[in-house]
């Protein structure tokens, strides 16, 4: 017998209110007399950048908000975009906020530019039902209630937010309330802004993502390391400005890396033997630049670089005028590598290019290549010229177990394309094996 059915609309209200998104969805197909009382809403946007936005105040928007509160509704995914927000719209934001939050939302995006000394409403920091949420446009976080909790929080991406609390533990109190966290995005704003411990610590963390601004002043800025203790995390993306040391780098289960890192001038004591010792275990590494700077910092590390041995992927660029020091590095590093890619096949020859014996002088003969088990070989944006020709020479003449050269090749004229073709057909190879493809896009 269904006695819960029976029961006064006003009193099933209030039950359906403390259900999450989810468990309401599964109520309302429990019964026919329980399906017109739970209405699940899928998507709430307000964006007053929008043209819809013109006809209709953020006023209305929040007055309906509370309407689908009082009514049970829930709330699947909300996204509120202001490009200003003002003193008077304080208490209105933050009260449509608990409304939403109330209606068990599941996906909560704000990009609020934010103006004075605006608080996010302490709820955000306890929702129970929030599975993925997005700040961003300016917030300062000062503070983080005591009972602060998001035990379902999965994905926590921060857009141009800082952290400003006296002690320097809201970043860290955050994390720590987030018991279930799988991937947080930092992003747009430089974390040298911050007051906090200079720490990302989380036991569940499977993805991170750091993508530092770098101010033009970097001078006055105090740039310091972060330590990194995720032991189960399996993607890193980092881009930030090298500093002297890592402290603490935990990255046991890390799979694939993506560097971006930039070395400022005045920093010539840098010690990467804790960064990539950290990165020991890593399976793909992707290095999105490399300046002479770097390559210098990269050569003088050689000796205590460890070995990489579960690479089997590695993405990296040649810049115009800088040796390929860091490539002939890491390839000897690894013993494992079976694919390569490199962006846009630049060189430096010092001898005369006309000669297909020439070599760069930082590789002398490419004898770093013979022992290297590399299979799959890409390079972008090439050229066909005939520098680079002798650079692919050198390389299938050294590359004895390699079983693909995939070279990507930007639009030109037919004739030059068949040029290409018959070019690279006449190249020796060491492997039997090797075959060349080539995509022209």
């Amino acid at each position: 017998m269904d006695r819960i059915s029976k029961l006064p609309d006003g009193l099933i209200y209030r039950v359906i209110s403390l259900l999450s998104t989810k468990e309401a969805t599964c109520l309302k197909y429990t019964s026919k007399n329980w399906l017109n009382l739970v209405t699940i809403i899928p998507v709430a946007i307000f964006d007053d950048s929008s043209a819809s936005a013109i006809s209709a105040s953020f006023k209305d928007f929040a007055d309906r908000i509370m309407l689908a509160r009082l009514a049970s509704h829930r709330i699947r995914r909300f996204s509120l975009k202001l490009q200003s927000l003002n003193f008077a719209q304080y208490k209105t934001v933050n009260d449509c906020l608990r409304n939403v939050l109330e209606s068990g939302v599941l996906d909560l995006e704000l990009d609020i530019n934010v103006r004075g000394d605006y608080s996010l409403p302490s709820e955000i920091f306890t929702c129970k039902s929030v599975v993925k949420m997005k700040l961003g446009s300016g917030f300062v976080i000062e503070i983080l209630p005591k009972n602060a909790l998001l035990p379902a929080l999965k994905t926590l991406l921060l857009d141009s937010v800082r952290f400003n609390d006296a002690g320097g533990c809201a970043f860290t109190r955050l994390l720590s309330a987030c018991s279930v966290l799988e991937e947080l995005v930092i992003d747009g704003y430089n974390c040298e802004l911050w007051n906090w411990y200079r720490t990302v610590s989380s036991l569940t963390l499977k993805r991170l993502t750091i993508r530092g601004a770098y101010s033009d002043d970097y001078e006055s800025i105090k740039y310091e390391a972060i330590s990194f203790i995720t032991p189960n995390l399996v993607y890193l993306e980092y881009c930030d400005v090298l500093q002297d040391e890592f402290p603490v780098v935990n990255l046991n289960s890390l799979v694939e890396a993506k560097l971006n890192l930039t070395l400022m001038i005045a920093r010539i004591h840098t010690d990467l033997t804790t960064l990539f010792q950290g990165l020991k275990n890593v399976q793909i590494l992707r290095l999105e630049f490399i300046d002479t700077a770097l390559a210098s910092l990269f050569a003088d590390f050689s000796e205590a670089a460890p070995v990489f041995e579960n690479m089997s992927h590695l993405y990296m660029p040649t810049e115009p005028d800088v040796c390929w020091d860091t490539l002939k590095l890491f390839v000897k590093k690894s013993p494992n590598l079976k694919t390569l890619t490199i962006d846009d096949l630049h060189y430096t020859f010092y001898q005369d290019y006309l000669d297909l014996n020439s070599v760069c002088k930082c590789l002398e003969g490419y004898s770093f290549l013979l022992s290297c088990p590399l299979e799959n070989l890409k390079i972008t944006q090439f050229g066909g010229e005939i520098e680079e020709m002798v650079q692919i020479k050198h390389v299938l003449e050294n590359l004895k177990c390699l079983v693909l050269l995939e070279l990507q090749v930007d639009e030109t004229r037919d004739e030059e394309k068949l040029h290409i073709l018959a070019d690279l057909l006449m190249l020796p190879r060491a492997s039997s094996k090797c075959k060349v493809q080539v995509k022209f896009v």
